[in-house]
């Protein structure tokens, strides 16, 4: 059987920018205007360039002129996914999403309102676990370099991530603003740290639950698949009675890895194909039969309007093949496939080479996947989201929780873990909001609250099943033993709208229209 891995950029093209325009000699016709040959455009281009670096009122970048070129060339194509991306995104890219690692230290950052570099939570067995950063921790120089972000200095994250990050086994100084502490200096050397983009636990009534945030790593030994892998086998272990995939706000990643994860599920057909306009990119991904989940075991995959691409390709498996049944919103639906083609001290080329299909030939490109039980999250009315922008605009909630934060530190000489001690502040604080004319729900208030809170202790949480209505329902169709009758139900409906479109058809061809 051929094989394309798609995950791999197979041809590496390494093309200084006078290779990008054709050669003098050439004479085809652009398919635009018969009149206009390739070589006036190249030569209406230079001279364009030329004529601005002469004239213009101030100093011209000229490599900024001819990459802005590029990407208006291929922003001309009109496909979103097609796009020039500069040398440190292709470089990020290979990192968290082909080699789904990369040399660091093991700490999530974020800035808070003021600009300022905080830790969440350093990763265990990382150079920052090691070096007992804490959650809350402020980075306010590395290696000697202020950090700080805003228009002042110029400085975004990506900055911050660029001067975190380097080879393996190279040192890097940070220095540790910590609370009620002088600030202090810390010396890491970098590791290999892995992308994570894999969560899971278990639920009441031995229901598995696994989350995957995207779809990365092209080698087999590391990636989606590995910790995937892992994270069944736990549940197996477990005695694990049926299966949640949660998809939602999954935009995507590599086909491979995709293709792995649906392949766990089904033990036979095509789990995805794709056709291009060259048959190289031509290609069917078979089941195999030594599936790694029971067929036994209930399948609930939850989505919603960000799940796309990658993830679409898994739901799209599970629902075509009836492994399982879909619970939540309509999906993105991108249906097309990228290819990245690297471009010397420039960056790379993201270029759509193919459209995929799901196993019944379908295409969801702009269409996405309905699933078999639409659940849609609470949305708040308009007036109560106007507030809840104008509160997250202030940063009260996140003064407000900040703040308790540092008055138990205080009175407790540790970090909180209790959001319930903050929560019963709650009330009150929504009072004083609506006292400065904010009126919002405590229900946003609380969940808003939670996520503010875990991140600033170091938290992290799997599920909220106070507030999450789609994973209540995907508990409530498990327990109900409800998967295989919608399964059925729906393959019931499909083969009636089969015979009814076979039947319209035979009573137009019948009457001679």
């Amino acid at each position: 059987m051929k094989r394309f891995t798609l995950s791999f950029i197979v041809l590496v093209i390494a093309i200084g920018l006078p290779l990008l325009f054709i050669h003098s000699s050439e004479k085809d016709a652009t398919s635009g205007d018969q009149r206009i040959t390739l070589k006036d455009l190249n030569k209406a281009l230079v001279f364009a360039i030329k004529t601005a670096e002469d004239n213009y009122y101030k100093p011209v970048d000229k490599n900024a002129m001819y990459h802005g070129a590029i990407k208006g060339a291929l922003a001309a194509i009109g496909d979103p996914y097609t796009y020039l991306l500069s040398e440190r995104d292709h470089q990020r890219s290979v990192e968290n999403l082909y080699n789904a690692e990369f040399g660091g230290l093991g700490v999530s950052i974020y800035p808070d309102h003021r600009g300022f570099i905080k830790i969440s939570k350093p990763m265990p067995g990382t150079p920052a676990e090691s070096a007992q950063l804490q959650a809350g921790d402020y980075i306010t120089k590395v290696n000697g370099k202020q950090i700080y972000l805003g228009e002042r200095t110029g400085m975004t994250l990506h900055d911050v991530v660029d001067l975190l990050r380097g080879a393996v086994n190279t040192d890097v100084t940070l220095t540790v603003q910590r609370k009620f502490l002088q600030p202090f200096e810390v010396k890491l050397k970098r590791a290999k740290i892995s992308v994570p983009s894999v969560t899971s636990t278990m639920l009441e009534n031995k229901i598995g639950y696994i989350r995957i945030t995207k779809f990365i790593g092209t080698d087999r030994s590391g990636g989606t698949e590995v910790e995937f892998n892992k994270a069944l086998a736990a549940h197996k272990q477990a005695a694990m009675q049926a299966l949640i995939l949660d998809l939602r706000n999954n935009q995507g990643g590599l086909l491979d890895a995709a293709y792995h994860i649906a392949d766990a599920f089904i033990s036979e057909g095509i789990i995805v194909s794709t056709r291009g306009r060259r048959s190289e990119f031509d290609e069917r991904y078979p089941a195999h039969s030594d599936i790694l989940c029971d067929p036994e075991i209930p399948i609930v995959v939850l989505v919603d309007e960000y799940s796309a691409s990658a993830s679409e390709i898994v739901a799209g498996a599970i629902k075509d093949t009836g492994r399982g049944i879909l619970v939540g919103t309509k999906t993105y639906g991108k249906g097309v496939v990228q290819k990245r083609y690297p471009l010397t001290q420039i960056g790379a080329i993201s270029l759509t080479i193919s459209s995929y299909y799901t196993p019944n030939g379908t295409s969801i490109d702009k269409s996405g996947i309905t699933p078999q039980v639409p659940v849609a999250e609470v949305q708040p009315e308009k007036i109560e989201q106007i507030m809840q922008r104008f509160v997250s605009e202030k940063n009260a909630v996140e003064n407000f929780v900040t703040n308790w934060i540092e008055e138990e530190i205080k009175r407790t000489g540790e970090i909180p873990k209790d959001f319930g001690l903050l929560e019963t502040k709650l009330p009150q604080f929504r009072q004083s909001l609506a006292d400065d004319g904010l009126q919002v729900s405590l229900r946003w208030l609380t969940l808003r609250a939670e996520q503010l809170f875990n991140i600033n202790v170091g938290i992290e949480r799997v599920v909220n099943l106070r507030y999450d209505t789609q994973l209540q329902e995907a508990i409530r169709i498990i327990k109900a033993d409800e998967v295989g009758k919608t399964i059925q139900l729906y393959r019931t409906f499909d083969h009636i709208m089969k015979l009814v479109g076979q039947e319209l058809q035979t009573l137009t061809h019948g009457s001679g229209y």
